[in-house]
């Protein structure tokens, strides 16, 4: 199986023209989680009503990722406000803090450094950088994109609030992705060899995930 073992982009938080994404993952409590999805589609006909693009997933622990998109910090920043001054998001969120059905794992705020290409099935590499290396980052993971997606993979490259960059890479089905895991790729494989001389960052989470 390929799996990134070393150093993968980072961008800075300050790339002003970026897109944004806000990504909340949801533990269902036990038994739950039928009612947390039933809950995430009512809080999409909402939030997608006062004009944010969400999308819903579920990766293969159970837990539910739920993402809104925005075309820059300024439309995000608008979006929360139209959200306060919903009665019906206040009356969503009345309902479920009186029957609560999960508990939140991670919040991340994200610019998009690099978009990736369309595919509903999605695997995601949380990487931290070692102190004073993210030029070095910036250019691995240049050339990790560049190479995965030369063998098949859509790749996005986005970093989070807390200056943690998100390698996610995406394929159309499940027998896309097995078969990408599956094949050895001589030129990664290499480049790989090389940068764990000396690896710039340390893995911290995986996520792999559907969306729904």
């Amino acid at each position: 199986m390929r799996a990134i073992t070393t150093a993968v982009l980072l961008f800075l938080s300050t790339f002003a023209t970026a897109d944004v994404l806000e990504v909340t993952i949801w533990q269902p409590m036990p038994g739950q989680g039928p009612v947390t999805f039933q809950y995430a589609a009512e809080a999409q006909a909402i939030q997608e009503k006062l004009g944010a693009s969400v999308s819903v997933g579920a990766d293969l622990e159970g837990n539910m990722h739920y993402a809104l998109s925005f075309d820059n910090w300024t439309e995000w920043a608008a979006f929360g406000a139209k959200l306060d001054a919903s009665p019906d998001w206040s009356n969503f969120l009345s309902k479920i803090n009186a029957a609560p059905s999960a508990e939140r794992l991670d919040h991340y705020l994200l610019n998009v450094a690099a978009p990736g290409g369309d595919g509903s099935i999605y695997q995601v590499f949380v990487w931290q950088p070692m102190p004073g290396r993210i030029n070095e980052l910036i250019a691995a993971g240049m050339e990790a994109k560049q190479i995965h997606e030369k063998a098949g993979a859509n790749v996005g490259v986005y970093v989070d609030q807390l200056n943690r960059m998100h390698y996610g890479m995406s394929f159309p089905t499940w027998d896309a992705w097995g078969k990408f895991q599956d094949t050895p790729d001589p030129a990664f494989q290499n480049w790989m060899a090389e940068q764990n001389k000396d690896p710039t960052g340390t893995l911290i989470k995986v996520y792999t995930a559907n969306e729904l």
